[in-house]
């Protein structure tokens, strides 16, 4: 495969006469002869006689090495023979044999820019196995790389490429912004290059939307390059046709013509409305009088979702200890709501087995260890002794339990106060004879951690002594999500301490409490909020979450199982029952819905309008953010163009979050110095005025972003809000 240019490759000067373009793979260069069609005239008297040839001058440009026979007689306009007193008139001495000037089919004004020319997936070569096709490269002076791959019928793959270089002798650059806000006030750049050895007089010009806007005048020496900037300050919303163009006093002509788009100040917001229908429930929505387009997008976290994380659990396919314990909790839970619904338990079998490993694991001292024939473990044997308690109507487990509570027994004298707590805690929930307060006495509430907290409250409340203001100090510590959902503790990697099981733990003890028993179904929405994947994070998490909130479900809501169902009715009418579901109307008639939720499970629900909003003011109801820039580690108030910069963002989330996106405008008149997509868990879409930065969990405190900078025009401009918001309920937004 070959590429030709539209010269022949021995005349250097000439090719550089005209812009690169490959008329095709395979494509022969045909030799001029006096039978092509083209126009040819003369002026003035010629005489061209002897060897001394006349001077080619090619679109205004003087060539000093080939013949008109060298061009490609396809790209030929027009062909003019000039006397030599004519033409050393216009081209100097070196006319004094006169000159030949050809104008071409090539364009003098160049608006079409892009990255890429053309892309032919399916291509066959014919019978000779030869294939050919016409590109057209787009307007930018540049080097174009193209990759041929190419497979035969026994799948052999074969790969090469080639460069076509584009050229212009004299070229005229136009460089601007990307985009500008209104009111900004922006320097665009025109920047003319004369590659030739010869010194050009050549008048410049810029326009905008078509009227000329400066013009000058100069003498380019070869090799030589001059830059001009034009002050442009937009006060309207539209798109911006700006040109730069050369003439040369010879008749060469170039010129680049850009268009920048014109965008408003400030910022889209979404208004509406966010709901979460736990019971049978009906809730309104208005729209905004004069926007027609209203978004619906609803989420349902149907409680049976338990017992899809019940069969996760049964077939996870390791089985330590923990695990074990686990999968037998997730097993009673399944055998408690068959029971509810009156369906036949399938997996006693399995449940038996599981009861049996643990019970054989049991070590000489009480304890359990996490593998089988280790040394025990003080967690370990926490964690399965509170399985085990729900077995304890079997006297062999009972057995286990007794010898397990004298192991944990005999080792409080020499335990830390968080294995002292968990110890304490584990006896106590098994009521279990000891003097409690003897230990309790010895640690302070102040100094623990929330989820040691917890553990604290409830050994309290199981051994009836006074915890009051202590537990309401707690509540007050409750940390809640965008959605509604409540939780305590810190997210961390220690199964045994971390923000679910001090959840849990607060759950089984507020379910006690009369006063603060309407806060469990925020306790529950919080742990259908962290399936993110479908499923909680591991064997504990699921298997203490379900023995946590099964019972109480069971108990206060009899239709958890039943598939969930809205209906839209008002001025429109229509149901809901597939979710996640997601719809749109633009319709001027629909202004009022009533939205009905029936049936079993939570759904969450949001109905809204998106304006744009011209003077924005700070929204701090979720998130407080914060935008500045850095040079080198340190606070700037001065950018200038030509150093790298950081925009740096400061984000607070006031409450945990999941799945957010962060829209961050940039200045304009920057340029990106790094276009990174994915980095510590935020993946990053570029776009030519903002980036967005997609996050899957923001937990509630400050967080930081940054975005790599090269201010490239001067100018004066505007930096619009950054807004975060939830992906999937935009009116909690900041």
């Amino acid at each position: 495969i070959s590429s030709k240019s539209i010269f022949s490759e021995k005349v250097v000067n000439i090719q550089q006469g005209l812009m690169g373009k490959v008329a095709g793979l395979n494509v022969q260069t045909n030799e001029w002869t006096s039978a092509n069609n083209f126009r040819m005239t003369t002026r003035g008297v010629s005489s061209f006689t002897g060897n001394n040839e006349p001077l080619l001058v090619v679109d205004g440009i003087i060539t000093r090495l080939g013949k008109l026979s060298d061009i490609d007689p396809n790209i030929i306009a027009d062909v003019i023979m000039l006397s030599s007193s004519a033409a050393i008139a216009i081209y100097g001495s070196d006319a004094v044999n006169g000159a030949i000037v050809v104008t071409t089919k090539n364009k003098t004004e160049r608006k079409s820019f892009k990255d890429y020319a053309i892309w032919q997936p399916n291509f066959f070569t014919d019978k000779n196995g030869n294939a050919s096709f016409e590109a057209v490269y787009p307007d930018n002076i540049t080097s174009w790389r193209t990759f041929v791959v190419g497979m035969d019928k026994n799948r052999r793959v074969g790969k090469m490429s080639f460069l076509t270089q584009a050229y212009k002798p004299i070229v005229a650059q136009l460089n601007l912004p990307q985009f500008l806000l209104q009111g900004d006030t922006s320097y665009f750049v025109g920047k003319t290059m004369n590659h030739t050895t010869d010194t050009y007089k050549v008048k410049t010009e810029f326009f905008i939307n078509g009227m000329s806007k400066n013009i000058s005048q100069k003498d380019l020496a070869g090799n030589d390059a001059s830059i001009e900037q034009l002050m442009v300050s937009p006060n309207f919303e539209d798109t911006i046709a700006a040109k730069y163009s050369l003439q040369t006093s010879t008749g060469f002509k170039d010129a680049e013509e850009r268009k920048i788009a014109i965008t408003k100040k400030g910022t889209e917001e979404a208004v509406g409305n966010f709901w979460v229908l736990q019971n049978d429930t009906t809730v309104s929505f208005k729209s905004i009088e004069g926007k027609t387009e209203i978004n619906l997008y609803a989420q349902n976290n149907t409680l049976d979702v338990l017992l899809e994380e019940i069969e996760h659990l049964k077939n996870y396919p390791y089985a330590c200890m923990e695990q074990t314990a686990s999968k037998l909790t997730g097993l009673v839970m399944e055998k408690k709501i068959k029971e509810q619904l009156k369906l036949t338990f399938k997996n006693q079998k399995m449940l038996e087995m599981l009861l049996q490993k643990v019970q054989k694991a049991q070590l000489f001292n009480g304890g359990w260890p996490w593998w089988e024939s280790g040394k025990a473990n003080l967690y370990i044997t926490n964690y399965v002794l509170n399985v085990l308690l729900l077995h304890r109507e079997n006297a062999l487990v009972e057995t286990n339990i007794r010898n397990g509570f004298l192991y944990l027994q005999n080792q409080l004298p020499l335990l830390s106060r968080n294995q002292l707590l968990a110890s304490l805690f584990t006896l106590s929930k098994g009521k279990h004879e000891l003097d409690y307060s003897k230990w309790m006495n010895k640690i302070n509430f102040d100094s623990l951690s929330q989820h040691e907290q917890w553990q604290w409250v409830s050994i309290k409340q199981q051994q009836k002594m006074i915890y009051e203001n202590e537990l309401k100090k707690l509540i007050d510590k409750k940390t809640t999500t965008m959605l509604g959902g409540m939780h305590w503790g810190e997210e961390n990697y220690s199964w045994y301490s971390n923000d679910i099981a001090a959840t849990v733990n607060a759950f089984n003890v507020i379910k006690n409490e009369v006063s603060y028993k309407n806060l469990l179904q925020n306790i529950i929405q919080y742990f259908l909020e962290k399936r993110k994947s479908g499923y909680w994070v591991n064997t504990v998490e699921s298997a203490s979450i379900l023995n946590a909130i099964v019972p109480e479900i069971l108990s206060t809501q009899n239709q958890f199982t039943s598939p969930s169902v809205l209906t839209i009715s008002g001025d429109t009418s229509f149901s809901i029952k597939d979710f996640p579901y997601k719809f749109s109307t633009k319709s001027a008639a629909v202004r009022n819905l009533n939205i009905t939720k029936s049936g079993g499970g939570l759904v969450y629900f949001t109905a809204f309008q998106k304006i744009f909003n011209t003077h924005p003011i700070a929204v701090e109801t979720n998130f407080i953010i914060n935008t500045s820039f850095q040079r080198d580690g340190q606070p700037i108030n001065d950018i200038k163009s030509g150093e790298r910069i950081k925009m740096r963002i400061m984000v607070n989330a006031l409450k945990d979050a999941e799945y957010v996106m962060l829209q961050a405008p940039i200045p304009a008149g920057c340029l990106y110095a790094n276009k990174t997509n994915y980095s510590n868990g935020v993946y990053k879409e570029f776009f030519k005025d903002k980036v967005a930065m997609f996050i899957e969990s923001l937990s509630k405190g400050k967080h930081f972003f940054e975005i790599e900078l090269e201010p490239r025009y001067n100018g004066k401009y505007t930096l619009n809000p950054t807004k975060v918001e939830l992906m999937y309920y935009p009116t909690f937004f900041g």
